[in-house]
């Protein structure tokens, strides 16, 4: 059996502790859950987010989105919201380093967003050595995922 050298282990467990990242039993990387299922249809985030677990049909105009969106009553709450681009990519971004938790939201595909400007678009990863990078693309449809408060 080869020796393995005690600095190569400190470096590598420098590395895990720098970028936060744990092992979970079945081997996978992932930090503390980001989000909570709440069981009542909404996931929340550490921040105070809360989602939409399930996707509307999709929408093909930016009221309709809208008037869904803010028209939602769900998990006790009136007072959703269409989310930001920003905060559409943080919730891809959570299930693609897995602190997703609990929650079965499935962030894949178009979303409307609102940014001043209320339009369809999906965050799509592109696999990259240590990592993803995003691509913001726009599209002439979505769902709704909404996001309070």
């Amino acid at each position: 059996m080869k020796k393995v050298r005690p600095w190569k282990i400190v470096s590598v467990l420098v590395f895990l502790v720098q970028w936060g990242v744990f092992f979970q039993a079945g081997g996978a990387a992932a930090g503390p859950p980001e989000l909570k299922n709440l069981g009542n249809g909404v996931c929340q985030q550490r921040n105070g987010l809360m989602w939409q677990m399930g996707a509307s049909e999709k929408f093909s105009s930016g009221e309709e989105a809208r008037a869904y969106a803010e028209g939602l009553e769900l998990g006790g709450f009136g007072d959703w919201r269409l989310p930001t681009k920003d905060e559409l990519y943080y919730l891809c971004d959570i299930f693609e380093l897995k602190l997703e938790g609990d929650c079965s939201i499935k962030p894949k595909g178009s979303y409307w967003s609102d940014n001043g400007r209320i339009q369809p678009g999906e965050w799509e990863a592109y696999p990259l050595c240590g990592g993803s990078e995003y691509k913001y693309l726009k599209r002439k449809n979505g769902r709704v995922r909404a996001v309070r408060p």
